[in-house]
């Protein structure tokens, strides 16, 4: 019998678990299908929980540095969290270890995995090692935001301003491994602006970008003339579809939007921020205008799991 998952898509997997996994508790804000689940908690505050799995072979190299793999296995719950607005607190973490060199993997696994959560913050209380025929690094995280800051990406509206944090594209030279989740820049954002969705670039510009416009049932205009690259990268298609960038992609109403463009221009702002085009109805798709001035189709083609 074939196995199904080979033959259905990520999104079709998440569609389906949210129809399975209705959430019957009151106090579920939001369940599946955001960056982090979002859980009422007590003082104006949610309770945000997000989880991510790193397998050898499809998220990292065998033989690629332990330390890297450790500390990369936090940093991207960390930018969940990052792109619900919210501040990380907890970590547990399991990992599946390899038989041979299992101390040395161990050490620089967990040296990684120290670095990242003292960096941001983060309390590792617990979890699981077994003995695995790959390195399996699984990280639970919970973190927190003021009711008042959460971000969702479902809540975009046409006419918004879509902006990126950084440049993209070229992840796989080494950047997928060792980067700077964006807990500052959100931070930032949501105290001083009213930003109308977020989500963190984990699979691409192109792939989420198209999950903001589903979620929202909108879509979006960019252009390729205002997309940053990464040094070393030369191809749009490298901008919109490597993924593991993990910047933050965001929304900002018009006013919202040009109040911070102007606190760049005046360099006030403690952070550059790069404007990518807007929110548009829901008829339109993700669309792309070229630098030869022609529109193209996004596809949702970035990195897939099946």
């Amino acid at each position: 019998m074939a196995n199904p998952l080979k033959t259905l898509k990520e999104a079709a997997i998440i569609e389906s678990l949210k129809k399975r996994f209705k959430p019957k508790g009151r106090d579920v804000f939001v369940g599946i299908g955001d960056d982090a689940a979002v859980v009422r908690g007590g003082k104006g505050k949610y309770i945000l929980y997000t989880a991510d799995m790193l397998i050898e072979g499809v998220h990292f190299k065998r033989g690629e540095d332990t330390k890297k793999v450790g500390y990369k296995a936090v940093a991207v719950s960390v930018s969940d969290i990052a792109a619900m607005g919210g501040l990380p607190q907890y970590a547990i973490v399991s990992v599946g270890l390899p038989k041979n060199n299992v101390d040395r993997t161990a050490r620089g696994l967990y040296n990684g995995i120290r670095l990242c959560a003292e960096k941001f913050g983060v309390d590792v209380i617990g979890g699981d090692t077994n003995r695995s025929q790959r390195l399996v690094i699984d990280v639970f995280m919970a973190g927190t935001v003021e009711k008042k800051h959460l971000a969702l990406r479902s809540t975009a509206k046409p006419g918004d301003h879509i902006f990126i944090t950084g440049p993209l594209g070229g992840s796989i030279k080494g950047r997928h491994l060792f980067f700077e989740p964006r807990v500052k820049e959100s931070r930032f954002l949501v105290k001083n602006f009213r930003v109308s969705s977020m989500i963190d670039i984990s699979d691409g510009l192109g792939t989420d970008l198209n999950r903001v416009t589903d979620a929202s049932r909108t879509g979006a205009l960019i252009f390729e003339n205002k997309i940053p690259k990464n040094k070393g990268v030369k191809s749009v298609e490298s901008a919109l579809f490597d993924g593991e960038d993990f910047e933050l992609l965001f929304t900002l109403p018009g006013r919202e939007a040009l109040r911070l463009m102007s606190m760049m221009n005046k360099k006030r702002a403690p952070f550059r921020f790069f404007p990518i085009g807007r929110i548009t109805d829901l008829f339109c798709g993700v669309r792309m205008v070229t630098a030869g001035g022609k529109v193209a189709e996004i596809p949702c083609a970035g990195f897939k799991h099946f």
